[in-house]
């Protein structure tokens, strides 16, 4: 049975601008809400991974300082990002999503 995985990877500003990758678009919802939603949709939904990118000139950086999902669907996830408080604040992220 042949498997063709497809990867879809990127990297976004705080204000939802993209840094990097292709086939996606993102709508900044409120406060550190991002909907990444795919050009292509998968046919179920992937699996997808997000991480919190702190922007501080590489100085620092809190574990609490997090990413989380909120829903991932065939055609697209919303992540939230939040400060080492766990409010939710606009911050960079990267992700990858995989799946068929």
């Amino acid at each position: 049975m042949a498997n063709d995985v497809r990867v879809l990877w990127g990297t976004v500003n705080p204000d939802g601008s993209i840094v990097s990758g292709v086939g996606y678009k993102v709508d900044k919802g409120g406060k550190g809400l991002y909907t990444v939603i795919f050009n292509e949709s998968y046919s179920i939904a992937p699996g997808v991974s997000t991480t919190q990118i702190y922007y501080n000139n590489g100085n620092g950086g809190d574990t609490r300082d997090n990413s989380a999902l909120v829903f991932v669907q065939n055609d697209r996830f919303r992540v939230k990002t939040g400060n080492d408080n766990g409010d939710a604040s606009d911050r960079g992220f990267s992700f990858v999503v995989a799946g068929v």
